[in-house]
């Protein structure tokens, strides 16, 4: 009978194992993916506009955003 540190030396190398391979076969995935997500920003309204004491400016805009990220999904 093997002692426990055989036997977690084994699981554990077994799980590395296993998440390289994982690993290895996402990045080869990847090489046939090609990605082409579409987004669309405007700026509708300036709400505020502020110069702070400090220097800084604030800003709050309104502005609808739309984006298409399906493509990266298939």
């Amino acid at each position: 009978m093997h002692s426990f540190g055989y036997r977690a030396n084994a699981l554990l190398t077994f799980s590395i194992t296993i998440l390289a391979v994982i690993c290895g076969i996402a990045s080869f995935s990847d090489n046939f993916n090609s990605p082409s997500p579409a987004a669309q920003v405007q700026v509708l309204n300036i709400n505020w506009f502020q110069k702070k004491p400090d220097g800084d400016d604030e800003v709050i805009l309104a502005c609808p955003n739309y984006a298409f990220l399906l493509s990266d999904l298939k």
